[in-house]
């Protein structure tokens, strides 16, 4: 028997079934019965260098080893497109099927919420991809309605404290998107909404059309932007104390960890919706000869940026290299927590090959994460990270 995907979701256990299950959950402080997932088995057809590949997993640790350029990052690069359907490497879907193939396929069997799952991906060389949960098609996937939910860290995560403010903001995306159910709507629509005004600011500029056109789409820009506005401020504290409690476990150390979010319409007074439109607007009026010059928008949750420090000192700037790894590592594992605490789900952790990137205290702070029902897996050119980890309890494949 088949069940539609909304369906899958939203069913809880109760009574005798939850008793027998007992094994499967782990319960939270809140009250609330945190529901295992975990991939079984996952086969791909014409996925990046595989033509034809199955691989078994396991609930919990699955270290999968490799040489570098074998593949072992197409694998999770796999699962994420089945819980987001997209790449995150790529916006290209193309770009994941075999040369010189028309189609490429990647199929999962699942287990969630007390029942299996077949999920599967198809991406066309001609365009579109269809993505089906035990047959069934669906046209989007939603925050709430992912058939999978995952944490991904690879060394280009490392780079969240370091390098360039979008770094950081994709970081805040990927939790709300994955916690709140219209998040991925309204930055959607900003999007679209910024790249139309865009144009029409270049337009002006050149005289080919009036001022008064801007007028209209300001409206609109405020309206999405303060969502996202609203919805990152209200993540950032969430944040700040778990990454708070893992940076300080992480480095050894007592220093204090703060997270300022950095963005130009908040107020220390009033950041009410209303309050927050009337100063946007307010912005985008002040700011519009200087934005039809550059022909670009000034102003927006499009330039916001998350500010990172431990005892008042920026990370970001001057933080060493061991610093901003600690916090880079610490964010993660605070986004983990998060997604679980939101979603009443253990999301799948995905690592791929961080292993070689931290030393040892760091990878032993990482692994800690894995285990009361986390299924975790790890891409690694080593089998000598697992060095701490009970090797008789992990699923270890290599991949050559």
């Amino acid at each position: 028997m088949t069940f539609p995907l909304k369906y899958l979701l939203q069913v809880r256990s109760r009574g005798s079934e939850a008793s027998s299950q007992k094994k499967k959950y782990c319960k939270p402080t809140s009250g609330f019965r945190l529901t295992i997932m975990y991939i079984k088995t996952l086969q791909l057809k014409n996925f990046r260098n595989y033509s034809d590949f199955s691989i078994d997993l396991k609930e919990g640790l699955n270290f999968i080893i490799g040489k570098n350029a074998t593949g072992k990052t197409n694998i999770l690069e796999a699962i994420y497109f089945l819980e987001a359907g997209k790449s995150h490497r790529t916006n290209t879907n193309q770009e994941l099927i075999t040369w010189n193939e028309e189609f490429s396929l990647i199929k999962a069997s699942a287990y969630r919420q007390d029942r299996d799952i077949i999920i599967e991906a198809s991406i066309f060389k001609a365009g579109g991809k269809q993505i089906k949960v035990n047959g069934v098609g669906i046209k989007k996937i939603r925050a709430r309605e992912r058939p999978i939910l995952t944490v991904i860290f690879t060394p280009d995560h490392l780079k969240i404290v370091k390098e360039m403010p979008e770094n950081r903001r994709s970081y805040l995306d990927e939790i709300l998107e994955k916690t709140r159910p219209d998040y991925g709507y309204w930055r959607q629509q900003y999007s679209k909404i910024l790249k139309q005004r865009n144009m029409l600011l270049k337009k002006v500029y050149v005289g080919r059309m009036k001022q008064d056109v801007i007028d209209y789409w300001d409206k609109q820009l405020v309206h999405a932007g303060v969502k996202i506005v609203i919805a990152r401020a209200g993540i950032i504290k969430k944040l700040e104390d778990r990454a708070g409690q893992s940076y300080k476990k992480i480095s050894e150390s007592d220093m204090s960890f703060e997270l300022n979010y950095e963005n130009q319409l908040l107020d220390e007074n009033n950041n009410s919706p209303e309050s927050l439109e009337e100063r946007f607007l307010s912005e985008l009026k002040n700011k519009r000869k200087a934005e039809i010059e550059r022909g670009q928008t000034l102003v927006g949750p499009h330039r916001d940026d998350v500010g990172i420090y431990t005892d008042g000192t920026d990370l970001r700037i001057y933080g060493s290299q061991g610093e901003q790894r600690s916090a880079s590592l610490a964010l993660k594992i605070a986004e983990f927590s998060i997604i679980k605490e939101l979603s009443k789900d253990l999301p799948i952790l995905l690592l791929d090959d961080v292993m070689s990137e931290l030393d040892h205290a760091r990878r032993e702070a990482l692994l800690k994460q894995v285990g009361n029902g986390i299924q975790a897996i790890i891409t690694s050119t080593h089998v000598e990270y697992l060095k701490g980890m009970d090797e008789m309890s992990a699923n270890v494949v290599t991949i050559s």
